[in-house]
């Protein structure tokens, strides 16, 4: 009895835990200059594990990445396949899910792997809207050199989900 006690509370206990993780992307790439090139990019996208679809834009000199379901991806990892494949990761706007926490007036949403700090040009509104604890947002992350890849990112919020 104690045995189905247990695995009771331990299936309860983990249907409440959500990982956070990324679940949308579209990369800005810089150096994309023909066809070959974005057709290039597109098949080294693809050999990532956890992306579900992948669309490299020639003409909108983007990536459009939809991620599967419990995946381990991360931005860093993203952008560092782009600049593997010879071309230089920009801005790109994110749909993810994570943590919402505030350390010294500062809020962070954090994935598994990755922190992204909610940037002060995010829109009062959205930031009055943000709570502790789980959240899905959608926003633009900054642009970072990419020699200089981080952990963590700026995150201008354009909506709470």
């Amino acid at each position: 009895m104690k045995n189905i006690k247990m695995m009771v509370m331990i299936g309860i206990l983990g249907i409440g835990r959500v990982s956070g993780q990324i679940a949308k992307v579209d990369q800005e790439v810089y150096g994309m200059d023909c066809a070959p090139c974005a057709y290039g990019l597109e098949r080294g996208l693809k050999k990532m594990d956890g992306l579900q679809e992948v669309r490299v834009s020639l003409n909108d000199g983007k990536a459009y990445l939809g991620l599967a379901d419990k995946n381990g991806l991360t931005l860093r990892s993203i952008q560092e396949e782009v600049k593997k494949n010879g071309f230089s990761a920009k801005k790109a706007e994110v749909a993810l899910m994570g943590n919402a926490t505030k350390e010294d007036g500062q809020w962070f949403i954090e994935t598994d792997k990755e922190r992204f700090a909610v940037s002060q040009d995010t829109p009062t509104e959205l930031i009055q809207k943000l709570a502790v604890g789980r959240t899905s947002v959608s926003g633009t992350v900054q642009d970072e050199e990419d020699d200089n890849l981080p952990g963590q990112w700026a995150i201008v919020l354009s909506k709470i989900i």
